[in-house]
């Protein structure tokens, strides 16, 4: 694999069954190697289903939403005390 290059959940998976398979036939030692690529998935899948929830929802398109917010002067009667 090529420095930078992601590697796929698919992947992931794929180590996950071969550290299974290690563990099982030699011992612990690769456990925490196990843990690590669990918690990987785990939060690419997390991140990518709270992602979707958002794209799910009715949006606007890109160019109608404001590049930058423009902060106005707020006058005394507005103001939060």
């Amino acid at each position: 694999m090529d420095k930078g290059q992601q590697v796929t959940e698919q992947e992931i998976e794929n180590g996950l069954s071969s550290l299974a398979r290690l563990i099982d036939r030699y011992g612990d030692a690769y456990w925490p190697v196990f843990e690590r690529l669990e918690r990987e998935l785990s939060v690419r899948k997390e991140r990518r289903k709270r992602l979707s929830v958002h794209l799910r929802t009715k949006q606007r398109p890109l160019n109608a939403i404001p590049k930058k917010l423009e902060i106005t002067e707020v006058d005394d009667a507005t103001r939060c005390s």
